[in-house]
């Protein structure tokens, strides 16, 4: 199923739920946020990822959300600032509403 932030539509992509994200903060995604993301994620028992471009990184593991916020900084610096959250399995849809939240929150940093 597919989430968009700004409509909160949802709709069937196999077996996996989505939640496009737009990064709101003004220092995007590093150390911080990604340690953030992981401690949030790890709250569930689902699978959960994070997905831009041909990167799909497992958010619960810290070198993953590393490697994901270096290339994010790379792409923010051309303003592309979103990217999806994906989960499946127990807990997916609570998952990604926690994450939602986190982003729209600016991960409590501002």
């Amino acid at each position: 199923m597919t989430v968009d932030a700004k409509q909160k539509t949802t709709q069937a992509i196999g077996e996996w739920l989505e939640r496009r994200i737009s990064l709101k903060n003004k220092h995007g995604l590093h150390m911080r946020p990604a340690q953030k993301i992981v401690e949030t994620a790890s709250q569930f028992e689902c699978e959960v990822h994070a997905c831009k471009d041909a990167l799909d990184m497992n958010s619960k593991s810290i070198l993953d959300m590393i490697e994901f916020a270096a290339y994010m900084v790379n792409a923010a610096a051309a303003d592309d600032n979103e990217f999806t959250f994906r989960a499946r399995g127990p807990g997916a849809e609570q998952a990604l509403e926690a994450l939602f939240k986190l982003v729209d929150d600016r991960f409590g940093l501002e």
